[in-house]
């Protein structure tokens, strides 16, 4: 399921804006024979081959259940050669996208690096059994639990994304041309639909937790405040480091704190409904926050798109589409994920 997820996400951000689709009159995959790309820079490099390592990782170890190590991995490495191939190809054909066989090749070592690593993270080896162990400990075992802690980790990755409304995941508004919302900016307004969001999608992010664990406990309770904290720390991160903001707390606004507080007294009366009950919330959470972003009109006072700014690398706006591809599409994974597990039966061990 993370191999799945992590491929549709590369997917999504190397064809973005998918507009402008048109012939070059070149065959399909002339980059290959092309000059190395005149402008190199090391953070570019980089930032390909950290894109594609986790893929190469994930595959290894969903390929594990049916090859031996070293099989897994050179199909790992192949498979991830091919999508990369396949994806920059299909750049050529998109006048916002550059076709280069030098991505090609990072992306390739970047993804056998990872298939590499993987075999020394199964749960039978000294690295992999202590996490296996703690994980265990905290959620429920079986595809349900690791569902749930797959988007849990999305869903902390995509607070790098600097979107237009805070925790305002699922913003399809540009990509797919929406026309404007019914509700019309005013400060108050939208400060009061900023707290909404942020309400909902926290409660969402949490209920969706509540969906793996063992009880609502304190073990739960602690994971949740992991959760929250966690995305606090990448929430800062991204202010001081990506967007360099005069003040990394600048995101912390009047809207966020409303909700987050709300979001808190929310969760604590939802979190005594059963386990059906607590799949009924986190998905109803989820669309309300997503229709609710999709609704509001644009805020003109927002910073300047990332590729507005002066001095901005390219491995940073190649990160921001990852990020944004990523914000966009987890509402709708989330989604998929939890009307899978509304009809189905309570797993053992959840109470």
């Amino acid at each position: 399921m993370a191999a799945l997820a992590y491929s549709v996400v590369i997917v999504y951000a190397s064809l973005q804006p998918f507009s402008g689709w048109r012939g070059t009159g070149l065959f399909p995959g002339a980059f290959l024979a092309a000059p190395w790309p005149r402008w190199i820079t090391v953070e570019d490099i980089g930032f390909n081959f950290v894109a594609y390592l986790p893929l190469g990782f994930l595959l290894v170890i969903a390929l594990r259940a049916l090859l031996a190590a070293p099989l897994a991995v050179l199909c790992s490495a192949m498979l991830c050669a091919l999508l990369s191939l396949s994806l920059e190809t299909a750049q050529q054909y998109l006048p916002a996208r550059f076709a280069s066989n030098l991505d090609l090749l990072v992306n390739t070592i970047g993804a056998a690096t990872g298939a590499l690593i993987a075999p020394l993270f199964a749960p039978d080896r000294p690295l992999g059994e202590p996490l296996a162990r703690t994980r265990n400990r905290f959620f429920i075992e079986g595809p349900r639990g690791d569902a749930v802690l797959l988007l849990a980790g999305l869903w902390l990755i995509t607070q790098l994304y600097a979107a237009p409304l805070i925790l305002g995941n699922g913003d399809l508004r540009e990509t797919l041309a929406l026309a404007a919302g019914p509700l019309r900016y005013t400060p108050e307004t939208y400060r009061h639909a900023e707290a909404a969001v942020v309400m909902l999608n926290i409660v969402g992010a949490v209920m969706l937790l509540s969906c793996a664990a063992h009880a609502i406990d304190a073990t739960f309770w602690r994971a949740a405040s992991l959760l929250l904290l966690a995305a606090l720390v990448l929430k800062t991160a991204a202010a001081a480091f990506i967007l360099r903001a005069a003040s990394p707390w600048q995101w912390l606004t009047p809207g966020l704190l409303t909700g987050f507080a709300a979001a808190v007294m929310l969760t604590l009366v939802l979190s005594r409904l059963p386990p059906r009950g607590r799949v009924v919330a986190a998905l109803l959470s989820t669309l309300a926050a997503l229709a609710l972003v999709n609704s509001l009109p644009e805020n003109p006072y927002r910073a300047a798109p990332l590729h507005l700014l002066p001095g901005r690398a390219g491995h940073l706006l190649s990160f921001s589409n990852m990020a944004r591809a990523l914000s966009e599409l987890w509402p709708l994974l989330a989604t998929a994920m939890l009307l899978t597990l509304l009809p189905g039966r309570t797993p053992p061990g959840q109470r």
